[in-house]
């Protein structure tokens, strides 16, 4: 575990950076967050952060730097040296990504190499970046290894890998620690407003219909948030991995029906289901070989699809009743 560290976390006020915000901070460690709180794009950011943090002080245990990674300026406002950054800033979103090409685009890889460009300059000893399995595409063969080949089908996916090639480059030529990391459909308390496990509950409780794109019998490798947090940290910890990619799943895929199944059967609801044509860009299975960073991280992802699934309807229904 990292502890006593000066660590950065972009995008630290969304769903997986408020995650590794509350497991980092309570190990003694100074954490600075720069997010920019883009409310169109998804609300709730500042009340997720507000949560976590509450019982921390500002400046003393932590930092926020409101602005964008667009922005150069926005790094003169850390004031602390930089042990490890933590890059999760990022527009997300399969269909997002479709619909706002340009501006994805221009955030994910320019973002990302302003965040490398500071590294560098600053000399941070360690750099993790969030990329996603999604660059993988339509697999060719599961489950899938970081060899297998890149085909990414929507323009989020292919800032992504963008991202990766910038992180080899800074690696091979500035000799930047940076350590890439696939994930693999995380989902768990606070996720995103767009993501399918929040949504179809959100839906549930509320006994309106479940929206399944296709036939619902494309596989997901889901994957629960505490278990992205412990690879992510584990990450950040080993000094040998720089230069390397990892795959970041569960490795035990189900179907959207079985998913939906699960959800009902949870909830103790009547199911209300009705199937639409497929979305552009959504690969048909998704399907982690994490023997890779089994063995070189020591990733080892404990939280059963039931189980994080039981963890997430409770906390919904909990925040509901509030």
């Amino acid at each position: 575990m990292l502890k006593n560290k000066n660590i950065l976390i972009t995008g630290g006020a969304g769903f997986i950076g408020t995650h590794l915000f509350e497991t980092l901070i309570k190990e003694d460690n100074y954490i600075v967050i720069i997010d920019n709180f883009n409310e169109y794009y998804y609300s709730g950011k500042e009340e997720n952060l507000a949560n976590v943090s509450k019982s921390y002080e500002i400046l003393k245990d932590y930092n926020i730097i409101k602005g964008d990674l667009l922005n150069k300026s926005i790094y003169d406002e850390i004031t602390y040296e930089i042990d490890v950054i933590f890059h999760l800033a990022a527009h997300a979103g399969v269909r997002y990504s479709i619909q706002n090409l340009r501006e994805v685009t221009s955030n994910n890889i320019l973002g990302t190499i302003n965040v490398f460009d500071f590294a560098r300059q600053n000399n941070v000893k360690k750099v993790v970046y969030a990329s996603s399995s999604s660059v993988y595409g339509n697999p060719i063969y599961t489950p899938v290894d970081e060899d297998h080949p890149k085909n990414p089908i929507s323009p989020y996916a292919v800032s992504k890998l963008c991202g990766e090639i910038y992180a080899d480059y800074y690696y091979r030529e500035y000799n930047l620690p940076v350590t890439s990391l696939r994930f693999y459909t995380v989902y768990g308390p606070r996720g995103r407003p767009d993501m399918a496990i929040g949504k179809f509950f959100n839906l549930i409780l509320q006994n309106k219909e479940l929206i399944i794109y296709g036939d619902g019998e494309q596989l997901r490798d889901f994957t629960y948030i505490s278990d992205i947090v412990d690879g992510l940290i584990l990450s950040g910890e080993i000094n040998n991995v720089s230069g390397e990619i990892f795959n970041l799943g569960y490795s035990k895929p189900i179907s959207v029906n079985q998913l939906v199944d699960k959800m009902y059967s949870i909830a103790e609801k009547p199911k209300k289901v009705k199937y639409i044509e497929k979305q552009k860009g959504d690969v048909d299975v998704t399907y982690s070989d994490i023997k890779k960073a089994q063995s070189v991280l020591n990733y080892n992802p404990k939280v059963s699809i039931d189980d994080g699934l039981r963890k997430t309807y409770e906390r919904q229904l909990a925040k509901g009743k509030k």
